[in-house]
């Protein structure tokens, strides 16, 4: 396959890998109900990044990438490329591993804050959301879309040299012939 066919839908993908992960991690990742004799009951509801919240920071990360690969040189597109396959590697083991606990432990917390609670009363069951399936799916994504950019970023087409600094391009003999003449107070043009 022809590696410059890869850019387009490697772009396409982190945005949406990016966006999948901020958008999953919005929906209720874990909920349960406090009941207390005299109290009214307390539906208590967790999203995803109550109980994971850097893992929803990295999410915006992952839709920046996606836009910063459109304006970077062949080199920082690598680099980046490395660098999202890294976090979604490391992220998506933390949403596999251990977003259980994590739901667990922040409906637990919720449930210590709920007007409902008195001590001796916190619900035995949570009920867990599929939701953390759909940002591990966004994720797994995003490692693919970041190996694909560390290995074919190299091919891809970059910005044309006009969106660049002038520092950053040469100047020309023309150019400096120009500034020296405003220097000397002469307008260039005549």
């Amino acid at each position: 396959m022809n590696p410059r066919r890869l850019y387009a839908p490697v772009v396409l993908g982190l945005v949406l890998a990016g966006a999948g992960v901020f958008a999953s991690l919005t929906r209720t990742w874990g909920e349960t109900v406090v009941r207390a004799e005299g109290l009214p009951e307390d539906q208590i509801a967790v999203t995803g990044s109550e109980a994971m919240p850097v893992v929803s920071a990295l999410g915006i990360v992952l839709l920046a990438s996606g836009l910063a690969v459109l304006a970077g040189s062949r080199r920082v597109r690598q680099v980046l490329g490395v660098l999202v396959a890294l976090v979604a590697a490391g992220c998506l083991v933390w949403v596999v591993a251990g977003s259980g606990d994590a739901v667990s432990g922040a409906v637990l917390s919720a449930v210590r804050e709920s007007a409902s609670f008195t001590g001796d009363n916190a619900p035995g069951d949570v009920a867990v959301s599929p939701w953390r399936w759909a940002t591990a799916a966004a994720l797994a994504l995003a490692f693919a879309c970041g190996a694909a950019t560390a290995r074919f970023a190299g091919a891809w087409p970059t910005m044309s040299s006009r969106y660049e600094s002038p520092a950053g391009r040469a100047t020309t003999e023309d150019e400096t012939d120009m500034w020296k003449a405003f220097d000397d107070g002469r307008d260039p043009t005549e």
